[in-house]
């Protein structure tokens, strides 16, 4: 039995087709934390850990009235996520990398960091 050939027609119509694919949908502005999750392949609460630690920029808490709150982040979180990943890699200590990201990126988009806490029982005037 002999194989089809393909006509002219035939074939003009799956050219047409294959140029006719759908266009990558369009990126968001704004990175999730199931991107962040995904990105460093740690768990969400690994994640508030680093935005504590100051090695994240601080998300921005946004609700859209049907969800929930959700935290967001522009997309240069994940290059702070990529270069944490580099990183921990080489052999650097989480403290280690905050004091690199700081260096590198600054830290005006993270959270400021922590006041110390006095003990309310120490006496300053002895």
């Amino acid at each position: 039995m002999a194989a089809k050939k393909t006509t002219k027609k035939v074939a003009k119509k799956a050219a047409k087709k294959a140029t006719r694919r759908k266009a990558a949908p369009p990126r968001s502005p704004f990175v999730y934390m199931t991107d962040m999750v995904e990105a460093l392949g740690v768990s969400r609460m690994t994640i508030h850990k680093y935005v504590l630690m100051r090695l994240l920029p601080a998300p921005v808490m946004v609700s859209d009235g049907k969800s929930g709150v959700r935290c967001r982040w522009t997309p240069i979180a994940l290059d702070h996520a990529a270069y944490i990943v580099e990183q921990q890699e080489v052999g650097h200590t989480l403290a280690e990398i905050s004091g690199m990201i700081a260096a590198r990126w600054g830290t005006l988009d993270k959270l400021p960091p922590k006041a110390p806490t006095s003990d309310p029982g120490a006496d300053s005037s002895a």
